[in-house]
């Protein structure tokens, strides 16, 4: 009989036992996961942290869809019919190439023809043409050999909201190729150094 009872007794033991066990596991395991999610926020706040440092802390306004109004001007040399009209398509191509280069790095870029039509609030890019020589279609076919190449010149200017010049640079290039390649070689130079100051 008490050889019985030891045994009951003994048996209740371990299914106390092992209930006590299977409670504690699932805490166990909250625990743990509790532990996983501090680490897991504690990293992404070092990351965070990490990437402020990094950003660009140029001292003007930085972020997404920025604004751009771009002005491009012909010059004022005294030039002929011909090479007036060749200025003008060339102006009217580098324009809307420009545009679409900045709407295709993030920004919201507008052409504009003048600066009455320039709206405040927004940035205001300007190009000059400096320099332009379409050279010669003929002499590219024919000679060969960098014989009637293109080769451009221009200025950009960079404006502040508030009117403030905040990047101002002239570059050439000259090309074997055509003028339109000179043309969207400037303007990308151009668009690399509007990202390189306002961030993108």
């Amino acid at each position: 009989m008490k050889r019985l009872l030891l045994i009951c007794f003994i048996i209740c033991l371990a299914v106390v036992a092992g209930c006590h066990s299977r409670t504690d596991a699932p805490k166990a395991g909250k625990e743990a996961q509790k532990e996983v999610r501090k680490e897991e926020k504690k990293l992404a706040q070092k990351e965070d942290k990490r990437v402020e440092k990094e950003s660009p802390s140029a001292a003007v306004s930085t972020g997404k869809n920025l604004k751009i109004s771009v002005l491009m001007d012909e010059g004022d040399d005294d030039l002929t019919p011909q090479k007036i009209e060749q200025r003008e398509h060339l102006n009217d191509f580098m324009g809307k190439d420009l545009v679409r280069m900045l709407n295709k790095a993030g920004y919201e870029a507008t052409l504009i023809e003048n600066r009455n039509q320039y709206k405040s609030a927004t940035y205001l890019l300007k190009v000059t043409i400096v320099k332009y020589n379409a050279g010669s279609k003929a002499a590219r076919i024919v000679v060969g050999f960098g014989a009637g190449s293109a080769s451009l010149d221009t200025r950009y200017e960079l404006f502040a909201p508030e009117g403030r010049r905040i990047l101002s640079d002239e570059h050439g290039v000259g090309s074997s190729l055509d003028w339109t390649s000179c043309a969207r070689k400037l303007n990308k130079q151009t668009v690399d150094a509007v990202k390189g100051k306002l961030g993108r």
